[in-house]
């Protein structure tokens, strides 16, 4: 595809993805281990005047699938097919309580205890008039309420785009793969996008007719950013990717000085670089740990792609995966005690997770396909990553406890989707 091409219009459907051959399951062939972030399972308990009100039979399905797409609840005894226990099918760890009380809906949350302490109160309209995206909103509170972190129902996933005939873009979508928005603005290739954590400024590359370029995106409501948007490298062969500081003042990215890839430290605020590795190889994606200290990166300097733990510190690297021939795209967790990153096994890249030492070494996906590119939910209780089941890569989201595996979007099957990048902030209305 030529690196000029224009980018397309995005007049796409969107929302729930169907089944690719006419009813299987699109991913009954992606086999999920889980990563051990148990959900909460609650039982439903609908008063008998509740049941039959107008609005009802529309708003449980909505209620029931938002649980358990919240990445925190799973539901015992739901009635639709978005909730699917595993391992524990007799746990309740509290029951969630629907009654009618004049004329309006109220929703209460309690423990399983014996004193049935209410943990969590709101409303709920029952008149036909509410809207998915207020159920959303009830169920990120009580998410906010019982783990003090807020919900990441209607959050923003981006990720890269191709549509036949065009060059790819850079786009986001919501958890539910309802909406796009186009991120990028230029005529050329973007790939590899990256939110910073607080979901203010994006940075990606761009592949042009001189090369490869890093570019700052300030993503700030009416251009408020006071750095702007601009390139951060010259055009060159090896400049590429790009992750930020957990304060998001920062940037780790790669460079290509003296047709030799290294790491580079980028400072936005005095938009200056500073080198920070200078081996012989290709040194790229990097990943910067919770706390600001440390960084993950692949580098070949074995002979083959591995993956090497870096103290910003004292600048010292060492090697922390040794088995297979190509480890590639770690990610730290959002609590600092795990790497998940992406293996070739058996010719077949699968995601795999190890802990911050390299040891421990266990496998999330199996199965023929490739699974890839695996990005953290920003609280940690999901993934979303990128697997080719349908033929093309396609974005998957699931729970870290295997549960409720589900494809994000519905484009059209020629269309290709990889590079995903989560954010908590709401980038797509």
């Amino acid at each position: 595809m030529a690196a000029g091409l224009a980018s397309a219009p995005l007049a796409l459907t969107t929302g729930p993805a169907p089944t690719p051959d006419g009813g299987s399951d699109p991913t009954q062939d992606i086999l999920i281990e889980g990563l051990g972030f148990s959900k909460l399972i609650l039982s439903l308990e609908v008063t008998p005047p509740l049941a039959g009100a107008d609005g009802f039979r529309r708003l449980r399905p909505l209620l029931e699938k938002n649980l358990c797409w919240s990445g925190v609840f799973n539901l015992y005894g739901g009635t639709t097919r978005h909730c699917r226990i595993r391992n524990e099918p007799g746990r309740i760890d509290m029951r969630l309580a629907l009654t009618l009380e004049a004329g309006a809906g109220a929703l209460r949350l309690y423990d399983n205890g014996p004193e049935r302490l209410q943990l969590f109160e709101d409303a709920l309209a029952l008149d036909g008039s509410v809207t998915e995206d207020a159920i959303m909103d009830v169920i990120n509170r009580m998410t906010e309420r019982i783990t003090g972190h807020p919900g990441l129902l209607g959050s923003s996933i981006g990720y890269t785009l191709r549509q036949p005939g065009y060059a790819k873009v850079i786009v986001a979508t919501t958890t539910h793969g309802e909406r796009l928005r186009l991120l990028s603005h230029n005529r050329y290739i973007s790939i590899l996008p990256r939110f910073s954590r607080q979901g203010l400024g994006m940075v990606y590359t761009v592949l042009g007719d001189r090369g490869s370029q890093v570019y700052y995106q300030n993503l700030q409501p009416n251009g408020t950013d006071a750095l702007g948007s601009y390139y951060l490298t010259e055009p060159g062969s090896l400049n590429t990717g790009g992750a930020f500081s957990p304060d998001g003042k920062k940037l780790v990215l790669t460079m290509s000085i003296n047709q030799n890839a290294d790491l580079f430290l980028f400072d936005l605020e005095k938009k200056r670089s500073r080198q920070l590795t200078s081996r012989l190889g290709i040194e790229t994606q990097a990943h910067w740990s919770p706390d600001g200290e440390k960084l993950v990166f692949v580098s070949d300097r074995s002979g083959s792609p591995q993956i090497y733990l870096m103290d910003l510190d004292t600048r010292e690297d060492i090697r922390l995966t040794f088995a297979g021939l190509y480890n590639a795209d770690p990610k730290w967790s959002p609590d600092g005690k795990s790497i998940m990153f992406t293996r070739r096994v058996n010719g077949v890249e699968q995601i795999h997770v190890m802990d911050q030492y390299g040891e421990n070494v266990r496998t999330i996906t199996s199965g023929r396909y490739f699974a890839e590119q695996a990005e953290w939910a920003p609280d940690g209780r999901q993934i979303v990553f990128a697997s080719n089941r349908t033929g093309e890569y396609k974005l998957y989201i699931v729970s870290t406890d295997g549960s409720n595996l589900r494809r994000l979007t519905r484009t059209p099957n020629t269309f290709e989707e990889n590079s995903p990048t989560w954010t908590s902030r709401r980038l797509v209305r």
